[in-house]
C-alpha cells in the first residue's frame, strides 16, 4: 500500500484466477487444525488423546479416496441427490486439488510438531533442565527485550545442546534473553556457545526461551555479507540519532521494520541504551500509531518492494534496457533489500511474491498476483509449517488478498465521485483493512475508528519517506553527510505520520471496543458481509437512477423518487389551477 505504484501494478497483475485460492485456504485450515490437534493430544493421556489428531488426518484422506472413486457416487447404494452428484462431478478436479493441498499441509505440520516434540532441546525444556550449554546460530539482530528482567533479545536456532553432561544435536528455534554487556556482542548470523536456563516459552512465536545467561562465547563471526549489512545499519542509526524525537523512532521503523527505541547499539556496555530516545515518548507514539490504524507502516512488506521496483523500472525504461535485464535487476534488489531489513514473516512472503513477479517479467508474461500469493502461501506452509500460526504472516497475506481482489473494483466505483489518486488510495486502504480486521481483532479486541482517513492522509508521504530512508541506509556508511540529508528528508514524511497518529490515536474515541477471540472475528466477517451486500444494493440503485432511458432524454423517472415527487407536485398544481368547480 505504499507509493504511487498503481499504474504498473494494475497493468501487470494479470487476471484474478480464483482456482487455487480454495486450495490455499484448505491447506492453511488443515495446518492449523493439525497443530491444534497435536497440542491437544500431548496434553492428554491414553489413546483417547490421539483421537482428535486421527480424525483431523483421516478426513482429507477419506475425502481423497472418495473423490478418486467418484463413479461409485453414481451407485444406487449412496442414493445421493442428482444435483449433488452433478455438482461434485463438475468440480471434481478442484476438490481433489483442495484435498491434496490439505493433506500436504497437514502432513508437513504433523512432521514438524513430532520432530519438535522429540527434539533434545524441547525435551530438556519440558523437564526443567536449569543448566544447559547450547550452540546457537543467531537469525535476527538483537533488539530491546520485551521482558523487564532482561535488556535484549535475539532469535536463534540451536545446533547442539549439552544437558546432564550429554551432548545431542538439535534444530529448535529459541529466543535468547540476555543482558549487558552481552547485548552489544550478539550479531545476526554469528555462532555462539551459551550457558543458561532453557524453558518453554510463555508467549511469542518462538517455542523455547533461553534465559539467565551465565556466559556467552563467540565461536564464529557472521559471514562477510552480514558484516557489511551490520556496518550499513550502524551507520544508518548513527544518522537517525541526530534527528528529532519522532525521526529517531519512526525513520528506522519505516525503513528497516524496527522502531528506533528497539535498536541495540554495539557500545551499550555503559549501562545506557545509546539511542537518546525518551522511552515514555516512544511508547506513547507507538500506542498512538496502533490506535490510529497506521502501525502497519512500521513493518516491512510488499510496499518496500513496490517502491524499489518502480524506481528500477523507471530507470531501466529511461535507458532502454532489455526486459530481462530489468527483471534481473528487480530480483537482485529484492534479495538485497530483504537481507538489509529486519527479518519477519511478512518480509519472507513479500520476497517470494516479488521474485515470482520478477520471474514473470523475465519470461515476458503478465504477473498473476493472486496465483503467486496462493503458491507462496502453500509453499511456506509446507516448508515452514509454524507460519500457519503467525499473525504477521496472516496479516500480510490477508492485506495482499484484499488489495488484489477488491482494490480494482472499489477504485472503479469511487473514481466517478472523487479524484483518481484519492480513489485508488482509498480503495487499496479499504480493501486491505476489511481483510485484516478479523485478524486484528484476534490480536487486540478493538477497532480503530480513524484508520481509513489516517491512511489516506499519510499515503502521499509513505513512498517518498521510504525511498529516502532506503537511500540513507545504502550510502550512510560510505557518504555520511549525504546519508544524513536523506535521513532528514525521510523524517519530513514521518513528521506528518506523527501528527496524524497523535491527533487521531489519542482519546477514548479513537477505538471501539470489540468482542475478542474467534467470536469477535466471525462477527467482523458477518458485519462486513452485510455491509458488502448493502453497498452492492446501493450501487446498483444509484447506477439505475443515473443511467438515461434508451432513446429518451433525461434520467429514469421511475427510479428517481425526488424527480417523481417534483413531477407529482407540478401536475397537482397545474390541475388545481385549471380545475373548475361546479356551483
Amino acid at each position: 500500500m505504499r507509493g504511487n505504484t498503481f499504474e504498473w501494478r494494475n497493468r501487470e497483475q494479470g487476471s484474478r484466477d480464483w482456482r487455487l485460492l480454495p486450495a490455499a485456504l484448505c491447506g492453511w485450515a488443515a495446518s492449523l487444525a493439525t497443530h491444534a490437534g497435536f497440542d491437544y493430544c500431548v496434553e492428554q493421556e491414553g489413546r483417547l488423546g490421539m483421537l482428535p489428531l486421527v480424525l483431523v488426518l483421516s478426513v482429507p484422506l477419506l475425502a481423497l479416496l472418495g473423490l478418486l472413486g467418484l463413479p461409485f457416487m453414481r451407485s444406487p447404494i449412496l442414493r445421493l441427490p442428482v444435483g449433488v452428484r452433478r455438482a461434485v462431478a463438475a468440480r471434481h478436479f478442484s476438490i481433489i486439488v483442495c484435498v491434496v493441498a490439505a493433506m500436504a499441509c497437514a502432513s508437513s505440520a504433523l512432521t514438524y510438531d513430532v520432530l519438535q516434540w522429540r527434539d533434545a532441546a524441547s525435551y530438556a525444556a519440558r523437564n526443567g533442565e536449569s543448566d544447559v550449554v547450547t550452540l546457537v546460530r543467531t537469525t535476527s539482530p538483537a533488539v530491546n527485550s520485551n521482558r523487564r528482567t532482561n535488556d535484549c533479545q535475539i532469535d536463534a536456532t540451536i545446533s547442539t545442546i549439552t544437558a546432564s553432561q550429554v551432548t545431542q544435536p538439535s534444530m529448535m528455534r529459541v529466543r535468547v534473553y540476555a543482558d549487558r554487556p552481552d547485548c552489544g556482542t550478539l550479531k545476526q548470523g554469528g555462532e555462539y556457545r551459551m550457558r543458561g536456563t532453557l524453558a518453554v516459552s510463555q508467549y511469542g512465536a518462538m517455542p523455547l526461551w533461553l534465559t539467565d545467561i551465565a556466559s556467552v562465547e563467540r565461536l564464529r563471526a557472521p559471514n562477510p555479507a552480514l558484516r557489511v549489512i551490520d556496518m550499513m545499519q550502524q551507520a544508518f542509526f548513527e544518522q537517525t540519532s541526530r534527528l528529532s524525537d519522532q525521526g529517531k523512532v519512526l525513520v528506522p521503523g519505516l525503513t528497516l521494520g524496527i522502531l528506533g527505541q528497539d535498536y541495540i547499539p554495539p557500545d551499550s556496555g555503559n549501562g545506557k541504551t545509546g539511542t537518546g530516545i525518551d522511552s515514555t515518548y516512544a511508547n506513547l507514539l507507538e500506542d498512538a500509531f496502533q490506535r490510529s490504524g497506521i502501525l502497519h507502516l512500521m513493518a516491512v512488506s510488499g510496499g518496500h518492494l513496490a517502491v524499489i521496483a518502480t524506481l528500477i523500472r523507471t530507470t531501466c525504461s529511461f535507458f532502454l534496457l532489455p526486459r530481462r535485464v530489468t527483471a534481473i535487476a528487480i530480483g537482485m534488489s529484492y534479495i538485497m533489500l530483504s537481507m538489509c531489513v529486519f527479518p519477519s514473516d511478512s518480509v519472507s512472503r513479500a520476497l517470494l511474491m516479488g521474485l515470482a513477479g520478477a520471474g514473470f517479467l523475465f519470461l515476458g508474461r503478465r504477473t498473476q498476483a493472486l496465483t503467486a500469493l496462493n503458491w507462496t502461501t502453500l509453499g511456506m506452509l509446507m516448508v515452514n509449517p509454524h507460519m500457519s500460526r503467525s499473525f504477521g504472516f496472516a496479516l500480510s497475506c490477508a492485506a495482499v488478498l484484499g488489495i488484489v481482489l477488491f482494490a480494482g473494483p472499489l477504485s472503479a466505483w469511487l473514481t466517478p465521485i472523487m479524484p483518481a489518486f484519492i480513489a485508488q488510495t482509498m480503495a487499496m486502504t479499504i480493501a486491505a483493512q476489511l481483510f485484516t480486521l478479523p485478524i486484528q481483532v484476534l490480536i487486540e479486541p478493538e477497532l480503530p475508528v480513524y484508520s481509513i482517513p489516517a491512511n489516506l492522509v499519510v499515503a502521499p508521504f509513505v513512498g517518498f519517506s521510504t525511498l529516502a530512508g532506503l537511500a540513507s541506509l545504502a550510502i550512510s556508511w560510505i557518504l555520511p553527510n549525504m546519508g544524513s540529508m536523506f535521513a532528514n528528508l525521510a523524517s519530513w514524511g514521518t513528521a506528518v505520520m506523527e501528527l496524524m497518529a497523535l491527533n487521531l490515536g489519542s482519546g477514548e474515541q479513537a477505538t471501539i471496543p470489540w468482542t475478542g477471540g474467534a467470536g469477535g472475528a466471525l462477527l467482523i466477517i458477518l458485519v462486513e458481509a452485510v455491509g458488502y451486500m448493502v453497498a452492492r444494493l446501493a450501487g446498483t440503485l444509484f447506477f439505475r437512477i443515473a443511467t438515461p432511458e434508451p432513446n429518451l432524454p433525461g434520467r429514469r423517472l421511475i427510479h428517481n423518487p425526488v424527480e417523481r415527487v417534483k413531477a407529482w407536485g407540478e401536475r397537482t398544481h397545474n390541475t388545481l389551477k385549471t380545475m373548475k368547480w361546479n356551483k
